[in-house]
């Protein structure tokens, strides 16, 4: 791949181009276009397009959360452009924005509990009227959350999040999948990590069934996608 410079940016920059693959050995055979600039991980493209790399060591974790936004970000250029949307692709759209906002919802409240965890200072790191703030809620709201999410009223993905990690054994439900009082769909899929096959991952879903695993989580999420909307699951 070549590599295209932007002279006005002094950051890290990135090497970048989109390619075509040869059926046969899956690697690089022609350069379809190069980009007109790069900006530190924006580029842009003759097409007049723009990318935004992302950079992350999180696992599948953090491709879970790209791959839905990725899918978020079509839906919100397929709805400013008016252009019509297929009954698939509508269904896509819902599902992906869905889920990426129960997993941001997790993430909203896992800052929270870290933000009144005791910090380096011996005092919780962030104050509740500092966190209210930052919400858009009055810090007596975010009090009461958090006191709820400590009594046990998790979020829905908060098992996802911390799967794997220290902060699983924390709070109630620690390390499993979190109960909620709203009833779940039938099935509902995840990707997670491989307990037979280390460093592979595999979709798995409530009602029990569970994909090969692989290495791709981009894969096992479709697999897992599949799982749902096939009508004899």
């Amino acid at each position: 791949m070549t590599t295209t410079y932007s002279p006005n940016y002094k950051g890290t920059q990135w090497k970048i181009a989109q390619v075509e693959l040869d059926p046969e050995t899956g690697t690089p055979a022609r350069t379809v276009q190069e980009p007109n600039e790069l900006a530190g991980p924006t580029v842009y493209w003759p097409d007049g397009t723009t990318s935004y790399v992302l950079h992350f060591k999180g696992g599948h974790i953090s491709w879970t959360v790209a791959d839905e936004a990725d899918t978020a970000l079509r839906a919100l250029e397929a709805l400013r452009s008016g252009e019509e949307i297929t009954p698939g692709a509508l269904r896509a759209y819902l599902r992906d924005v869905r889920r990426l906002e129960t997993r941001m919802t997790a993430l909203k409240e896992e800052l929270l509990l870290f933000a009144r965890e005791t910090g380096p200072t011996g005092r919780a790191r962030l104050p509740f009227r500092d966190l209210g703030e930052e919400l858009g809620q009055h810090h007596s709201t975010v009090g009461e959350r958090h006191q709820r999410i400590l009594d046990g009223d998790t979020a829905q993905w908060r098992g996802w999040l911390t799967q794997h990690t220290e902060r699983a054994a924390l709070y109630a439900n620690g390390g499993e999948l979190p109960r909620t009082p709203q009833p779940q769909r039938e099935h509902e899929t995840g990707v997670y990590d491989s307990q037979e096959e280390p460093g592979k991952v595999l979709a798995r879903c409530h009602c029990g069934w569970s994909g090969p695993a692989g290495s791709n989580t981009v894969t096992a999420s479709r697999q897992g996608k599949a799982h749902e909307d096939d009508p004899n699951a």
